[in-house]
C-alpha cells in the first residue's frame, strides 16, 4: 500500500474541492438551515444536520453517485433538502429503537414475548415521533414543495405523502417537539468559567490547561483539529474577541464571543470529561445559527460568511497548519 496516498497533496486537493463546494451551494444555505431547524426544533441539532447534509452531498457528488442524465442535480435546493430529510428520518428511527431498548441487559436471553414487546414499543415510539410525517409537513407547508416534489424528495408516493400530511398536521397541533436531539451532557459552570478566563487573559497555557489531551476542536464546517498540543490554543488566545461571556441558553452554558459593543461574533460550546473539555465546538462560520441564538438572547449579530476569506482559504489549501495567514 502506498503510504503517501493520503499525504499533503491529496489533502490539498480535497480541501480545495470542499471550499469550491461550499461556494457552489452557498445560496442554498439559509433555506437549508431553516429546513433543518423546522425538522429538529433545536438550533444546535439543526446546525449538526446542516453540516451532515453538506458532507453527505459533497461525498455523493465526489464519488460519482450523480453522474448521467437521470441522476443529474437540477435543483440544488431540492438535492440538499432530500439529503437532510433522509438523514433526519434515519436518525429518528435509530433514536426510537435505542429508546425502546434502553433497558438493563437481561441475565438470560429474552423470550419471544419479550422480544415482541420491545419491537412493539419501538414501533409505538416511532409512530409518536412520525419523522416522515413531520418532514412532509415542513416540505409542503413551510417550503411550498408540491405533492409530487415532496413525494420525490421523501422517496415515496403522492398517496403516502397525503396520508403523512394528514397525520403530521394533526400531530403538530398538539406538540412542538422537533424530534430526537444529538446532545451530550453540558459542561459544568466551573469549566466554562475557566475557559472564558483563559480567553480574557489571552493565556494560551491556561487555555491548554482546560483541554483534555485528546480534545477535539471543531470549527463547524470549515476546519478543526485534535489534541491540546497543537497550535489552536496559541492562535485562539492571541485572537480572542474583545468581550467574552458565559450565558445560559437552552439548558446549557455557552460561551459568547462579542465585539466591544456587545455584538455576537461567535459561540463556543464545550463537552466535558473528568473536569476537562473533551470537545470544543466553535460556531463562527455559521451565520444562520448565530442569528438564531442572537435573536433569542436579544443580541445583535455580526453577519459573517460561511467560510474564511479567499486569501485565508488559499493559505489553508496550501498548508493546513496554523496560522494560515502566514502559510
Amino acid at each position: 500500500m502506498d503510504n503517501d496516498r493520503f499525504g499533503d497533496e491529496a489533502a490539498r486537493n480535497l480541501r480545495r474541492a470542499w471550499f469550491d463546494f461550499l461556494d457552489l451551494i452557498e445560496p442554498q444555505r439559509p433555506d437549508l438551515h431553516r429546513f433543518c431547524l423546522r425538522l429538529t426544533g433545536n438550533v444546535w441539532a439543526a446546525e449538526d444536520l446542516c453540516q451532515d447534509t453538506l458532507l453527505r452531498g459533497f461525498g455523493s457528488i465526489g464519488r460519482g453517485d450523480l453522474h448521467g442524465e437521470p441522476a443529474r442535480v437540477r435543483n440544488a435546493r431540492a438535492f440538499l433538502f432530500r439529503i437532510a430529510a433522509n438523514l433526519w428520518i434515519d436518525h429518528a428511527r435509530r433514536a426510537a429503537l435505542e429508546t425502546a431498548l434502553e433497558l438493563d441487559p437481561p441475565s438470560t436471553p429474552p423470550d419471544a414475548e419479550t422480544t415482541a414487546s420491545l419491537r412493539d414499543a419501538g414501533a409505538a415510539l416511532f409512530r409518536d415521533i412520525a419523522p416522515q410525517a413531520r418532514a412532509a409537513v415542513v416540505l409542503k407547508d413551510a417550503f411550498d414543495f408540491s405533492l409530487d416534489e415532496t413525494a420525490e424528495l421523501l422517496s415515496t408516493t403522492v398517496g403516502a405523502v397525503k396520508a403523512a400530511l394528514h397525520r403530521g398536521r394533526l400531530a403538530l397541533q398538539t406538540t412542538s417537539a422537533g424530534g430526537p436531539l444529538r446532545r451530550a451532557a453540558p459542561a459544568s459552570a466551573d469549566l466554562v468559567e475557566r475557559f472564558v478566563a483563559a480567553f480574557r487573559a489571552h493565556d494560551a497555557t491556561a487555555l491548554r490547561d482546560v483541554l483534555l489531551e485528546t480534545v477535539s476542536i471543531e470549527v463547524q464546517g470549515v476546519g478543526g483539529g485534535r489534541g491540546r498540543g497543537g497550535d489552536w490554543a496559541d492562535h485562539a488566545a492571541a485572537h480572542a474577541s474583545p468581550r467574552m461571556e458565559a450565558r445560559s441558553f437552552d439548558g446549557e452554558l455557552i460561551v459568547l464571543h462579542l465585539t466591544r459593543s456587545g455584538r455576537l461574533v461567535a459561540i463556543s460550546r464545550l463537552e466535558e470529561t473528568e473536569g476537562l473539555a473533551s470537545r470544543v465546538m466553535i460556531y463562527l462560520f455559521t451565520p444562520d445559527t448565530l442569528a438564531s441564538v442572537a435573536a433569542e438572547l436579544g443580541l445583535e449579530v455580526v453577519g459573517g460568511p460561511y467560510h474564511q476569506t479567499p486569501e485565508t482559504v488559499t493559505n489553508m489549501i496550501a498548508s493546513n497548519v496554523l496560522p494560515w495567514t502566514t502559510a
